[in-house]
C-alpha cells in the first residue's frame, strides 16, 4: 500500500518546478567551516518530498551534518558517516543533545557496509566529493576553498577523473544494497572545469549509477546565484567562460521489484 506524503497541495506544487532558486544557506550555516555544505532548507525539502515520518534517512558523505539535522527536524531517523574526524565532531556539536537519537559514525564511506544493514534505508541523500576540484585555491566566486582531507580513502585526493567516478560509483553501489526496494537516491552534484576541459560530472555519474541498478526518477536543477557574489569575467578577454552558479540534484530510485 502506497503511503502518503506529508505535504500540502500547495507546496507539493511549489516544490515540483524543476528549478529550485529559493533555497539557501541561513547566517548559521555561511559560518560554517566545511567547503560544499548545503542548506538545511535543501536537505529538510528533500526529505520531506522522498520520505515519510519515521524514515530512515541516510548520508554516507556526512559532512558538517546537515543531512542528520533536518532528518531530525522532520522526524525521521539519521544516520551518517563522516571520514573526516573534524568534520565528524562539528556534525555532532551541531546536533546537540538529539545526537543519541540518531546514528553517527566516524569512518570510511568505501566500508558503509560494516555499518548500515541491507534493505534498511528509506531515503539516502548526499553531496558526494567534488573531485579533487576543491583543491583549487579559490572557487568561481573568487572564495578561499579548504581541502577536505589527504587520507587514502577521501575521494577528493584521487587525481584521475575517470577512477574518481568509478570509486564513487562503487560507493554507491553499496548505497543501493542499504536502501529498501523503491527507495530514492538524491545526490547534490555540479558539472566541473579544470582550464580548458569540462567535465559533465552530473552526466557521467548518472551513467554509473544505472550501471550500478539505480534507474533515473528526475532530476532537479538548484540555482545558487544568491551565493556568488562576487563573480569574475571567466576566461576575458580572450575564451568565453560560464561561471556555474547552480547544481544538479540527481534523483534515482531502487526499482520496487529489486531483491
Amino acid at each position: 500500500m502506497k503511503r502518503k506524503l506529508a505535504l500540502d497541495g500547495k507546496t507539493w506544487t511549489r516544490n515540483s518546478i524543476s528549478v529550485w532558486s529559493d533555497v539557501e544557506k541561513n547566517l548559521e550555516e555561511k559560518r560554517q567551516k566545511h567547503p560544499a555544505m548545503f542548506p538545511m532548507a535543501l536537505a529538510k525539502r528533500v526529505i520531506e518530498c522522498f520520505s515519510h515520518v519515521g524514515d530512515v534517512v541516510f548520508d554516507p558523505f556526512l559532512g558538517s551534518g546537515t543531512t542528520i539535522l533536518a532528518a531530525a527536524a522532520t522526524s525521521r531517523k539519521g544516520l551518517g558517516i563522516e571520514l573526516s574526524p573534524e568534520y565528524y565532531a562539528l556534525a555532532c556539536n551541531r546536533l546537540g543533545y538529539a545526537v543519541s537519537e540518531h546514528r553517527l559514525i566516524n569512518g570510511s564511506a568505501f566500508a558503509l557496509e560494516q555499518y548500515v544493514q541491507p534493505s534498511s534505508v528509506d531515503l539516502c541523500f548526499t553531496s558526494p566529493p567534488y573531485w579533487d576540484i576543491l583543491k583549487q585555491k579559490h572557487s568561481a566566486d573568487h572564495r578561499e576553498i579548504r581541502h577536505y582531507g589527504e587520507r587514502n580513502e577521501d575521494l577528493g585526493s584521487v587525481s584521475d577523473y575517470a577512477r574518481f567516478v568509478e570509486l564513487l560509483g562503487q560507493v554507491f553501489d553499496k548505497v543501493y544494497t542499504t536502501l529498501k526496494p523503491g527507495g530514492f537516491l538524491v545526490a547534490v552534484v555540479m558539472d566541473l572545469r579544470k582550464r580548458s576541459v569540462f567535465y559533465p560530472f552530473h552526466m557521467d555519474l548518472t551513467l554509473r549509477l544505472k550501471q550500478g541498478g539505480f534507474v533515473l526518477d528526475d532530476i532537479i536543477i538548484w540555482d545558487r546565484h544568491r551565493d556568488y557574489n562576487s563573480l569574475r569575467p571567466l576566461g576575458y578577454p580572450y575564451v568565453f567562460r560560464v561561471n556555474k552558479v547552480h547544481e544538479f540534484l540527481l534523483i534515482l530510485q531502487k526499482p520496487v521489484a529489486a531483491e
